[in-house]
């Protein structure tokens, strides 16, 4: 029998996701542009934990198996993160670990649509899958990682910001303000 969830759960996944993503990107630039980025994202990063702080309203607590379902997918997350781009560059094909940990990343979001009932999270992966197919790409196809993983990181980055900020309710009152004020 599946228990249910009662609400959404705070997107709490997305903005976690979405600076690290966001700082491997701009890792992955010049040093100026590099830091202007990482600090506007780190800002909006943080604006966003404000928000959800106040929206602790929509904290659910999952089913003991969801969590434990939830918690194994989070270990595999994390140990991927780490274990890929250390695997990789071993067989000399380090260009590839910043793709490959994002589409990891990107089928563990899919997989956990169904755990938290987001079917939101669906579409954010197959989004950020598509991102990392093209930052494999130009991987392959220009010397080290230097091409790819800004697209793939800032990419990414910015795909989970929208989508916490989605569900936040972030761009539901930035468009309504913005309706207000074409109606002055």
């Amino acid at each position: 029998m599946r228990a249910a969830v009662v609400g959404v759960p705070v997107p709490s996944l997305e903005i976690s996701l979405g600076i690290l993503a966001w700082v491997v990107g701009g890792a992955g630039l010049d040093t100026g542009l590099g830091t202007l980025l990482v600090a506007l994202g780190v800002a909006l990063a943080g604006y966003l934990w404000v928000v959800r702080r106040r929206a602790s309203g929509m904290v659910v607590q999952l089913h003991p198996e969801r969590r434990r379902r939830m918690q194994r997918l989070l270990i595999i997350g994390a140990v991927g993160l780490v274990a890929f781009p250390i695997l990789l560059a071993m067989i000399s094909y380090g260009e590839l670990g910043t793709a490959l940990t994002a589409a990891l990343v990107a089928v563990l979001l899919i997989m956990a649509s169904s755990v938290i009932e987001e079917r939101s999270l669906v579409a954010v992966g197959a989004i950020v899958l598509v991102i990392a197919a093209v930052g494999a790409f130009i991987a392959l196809n220009s010397p080290g990682v230097g091409a790819s993983q800004p697209v793939i990181g800032l990419g990414a980055g910015a795909v989970l910001f929208v989508a916490g900020m989605r569900r936040l309710g972030v761009l539901d009152e930035l468009q309504r303000r913005v309706a207000a004020r074409r109606r002055r």
